[in-house]
């Protein structure tokens, strides 16, 4: 799509002086009028905290320019150069909207002196106050509770939130949990603003290095909507759903771009036909010393100690999950998850959404542990396979005692585990008895064969949980594309009514808008598309879409929406004997409305265009 071009008020002022010079004073008074409303729909928004806090790198992060680093320790080598001056950035989205980098303050320096270096906060919308891992201080709340003070909302931005999780994970290690930790890192700030007489909603947990993952997609919404009143719920970006290959999101990224999404549906569809490049993360739990990375290893049919072997021993010796690919099965991931202790706290702290799907290993008789894993895991929607390990030691004849056939052994630890999980919930449970030490026998290979039949089915449950997620994200991407294009579209729109009518600016509004449906897939041709690729109908397509901006627009309808009514001014003028008296007082156009109503088509197309695509791809 071709942006349109961002006109600058100095060029808006160059045609006021070219129409003046013409001797058209009309023409020049709506120019003039155009500028005055530009400038009163500037918005300032200020971001500082303390120097070392994350400023700089969430600001670029703001506008779409992220430092090119994959290393988070990369936060603590870059140079920190004391910024005397604030620093304006405008925004890429949003031209009427200006980032200030604000200078930053140091440990030792006082909440008032800071405050006063700052100079006015008026002139600001609102502020986005950064803090890093030190927490939120007392220097920090004096200048939140200064901005309190001059009437202006602030937003709490948390950084570097994955450097916390990467070392709450080399400390935890089994325990770990990353919804936990961050809830706990939210919860400590929340409580501190509430205890101080703050908003604790308006904390956001972020990486500027990692933008795509955590809350910052739902900070940049939240900004948006305080500033600039749109009202958004997407969150997020596409590079954390794990289950899409990278091939697939480049391909729903170039649609983004420059497609429409209608074009979506047939990608996700062919994903599901030919599942091969789905990612599928099937983790490998149980107790530890249960032979969690024997059982790993026997499945790829690797020995221990060879080249790429889990590391195995007598006593616990995997400390993190570890993911290991498992060379039968095209993008299946075998996960050692490190052994799950005996209370219930231990089982309260796993983190089973990261996962699709379950081994869950036992290397003795079912215990309580393994009854609340299989609860656990029925609980959040997953599968499981039941692995009781080191079978043969059960079915060898122990000395002195009366032999008993191992068929007869295996089958009796079968049924006793087969009643276990069905009574903890695990409809139709599957048992395997193995022996990681004699993988040809006992029931190793019909493991290793259901893992390659189910894995096909598996990776599409995979995906279709991911669907929703990946729909989100994408309409927003989308959405933020074409929002590129609202300010300059608009502008044009008002300066081509300079010298036209005003059903001529509408019909132009009118197709903009017509050109919107087509991006988003919401106009007939496109939904044709999109129920020949899914199993919908087009006109059940069609009862999703709710806004009157995806349907037949008249022009009575647009100029509604972007005319004001004539100035006090204007209308007394009209009466003026023999020099207004008579005249005609139309609405005019306003530069605002306009702006205000093509982000309203926006937001409301890109509603409208996950609901549509939600129908088209769920069964």
């Amino acid at each position: 799509m071709d942006s349109s071009p961002h006109l600058d008020e100095s060029q808006l002022r160059n045609l006021k002086a070219r129409y003046e010079a013409q001797n058209n004073s009309s023409v020049a008074s709506q120019i003039q009028a155009l500028v005055d409303c530009v400038n009163t729909l500037k918005i300032q928004v200020g971001i500082l905290g303390e120097r070392g806090a994350g400023v700089s790198t969430l600001v670029q992060a703001l506008l779409d320019k992220p430092r090119p680093v994959t290393d988070p320790w990369a936060y603590f080598r870059w140079p920190r150069q004391a910024m005397k001056q604030p620093v304006a950035h405008a925004h890429p989205t949003y031209p009427n909207l200006t980032l200030y980098e604000l200078p930053g303050f140091e440990v030792s320096e006082e909440p008032a002196a800071y405050l006063k270096r700052l100079g006015d906060l008026s002139k600001f919308s609102c502020f986005v106050l950064v803090i890093g891992g030190a927490g939120l201080r007392d220097a920090h709340l004096q200048v939140l509770k200064a901005i309190k003070r001059k009437g202006k909302g602030f937003f709490l931005v948390r950084t570097k939130v994955d450097l916390d999780l990467h070392t709450a994970e080399r400390r935890r290690r089994s325990r770990y949990n990353p919804t936990e930790q961050l809830g706990l890192i939210r919860k400590d700030l929340a409580d501190t603003l509430s205890k101080n007489g703050m908003d604790p909603k308006k904390v956001f947990l972020v990486s500027g290095v990692v933008k795509e993952r955590y809350e910052f997609a739902y900070f940049e919404d939240s900004l948006e909507k305080e500033v600039l009143n749109l009202k958004r719920t997407h969150d997020g970006n596409l590079e954390d759903v794990e289950a899409v290959s990278q091939r697939t999101i480049k391909m729903l990224y170039k649609i983004c771009q420059s497609g429409s999404l209608s074009d979506v549906p047939a990608v996700i569809h062919s994903a599901l036909e030919n599942p091969t490049q789905i990612q599928l993360n099937v983790a490998v739990i149980g107790e530890a010393g249960s032979g969690k990375s024997a059982l790993v290893n026997a499945l790829r049919g690797v020995g221990c100690g060879e080249r790429g072997a889990a590391p195995t021993g007598v006593t616990e010796t995997t400390r993190k999950a570890m993911a290991y690919l498992l060379p039968v099965v095209p993008n299946l991931y075998l996960w050692d998850l490190p052994g799950v202790g005996l209370t219930e706290e231990d089982l309260s702290h796993l983190d089973l959404s990261r996962y699709d799907f379950f081994l869950l290993l036992a290397s003795e008789r079912y215990k309580h542990t393994h009854s609340c894993l299989a609860r656990a895991i029925t609980s959040a929607g997953k599968q499981v396979f039941f692995v009781r390990s080191k079978i043969d030691v059960d079915v060898e004849a122990r000395p002195g005692s009366h032999p008993v056939p191992k068929e007869v052994v295996q089958e009796k630890v079968r049924k006793s585990c087969e009643e276990a999980l069905k009574k903890d919930g695990v409809d139709c449970p599957k048992v395997f008895l193995v022996s990681c030490l004699k993988s040809d026998a006992y029931d190793l290979p019909l493991l290793q064969e259901a893992l390659r039949n189910s894995a096909p089915d598996l990776k599409r449950k995979a995906l279709r949980r991911a669907v929703p997620t990946v729909l989100s994200r994408l309409v927003r991407r989308k959405a933020r594309v074409l929002m590129r294009d609202v300010w300059g579209k608009a502008l044009n729109n008002c300066l081509y009514f300079v010298e036209n009518s005003q059903p001529a600016v509408a019909g132009n509004l009118i197709s903009t808008i017509a050109v919107f449906c087509i991006h988003f897939g919401l106009d007939e041709a496109s939904l044709q598309r999109t129920a020949q690729a899914s199993s919908k109908t087009s006109w059940l397509l069609q009862a999703a879409i709710q806004s009157p901006f995806a349907k037949p627009l008249n022009t009575a309808y647009v100029l509604s929406l972007i005319t004001k009514p004539p100035s006090l001014t204007s209308w007394v003028w009209s009466y003026v004997p023999y020099l207004g008296r008579g005249a005609k007082v139309e609405p005019e156009i306003s530069f605002e409305s306009t702006y205000g109503m093509l982000q309203r088509v926006v937001v409301e197309l890109s509603e409208d265009a996950e609901r549509v695509l939600l129908m088209a791809i769920m069964e």
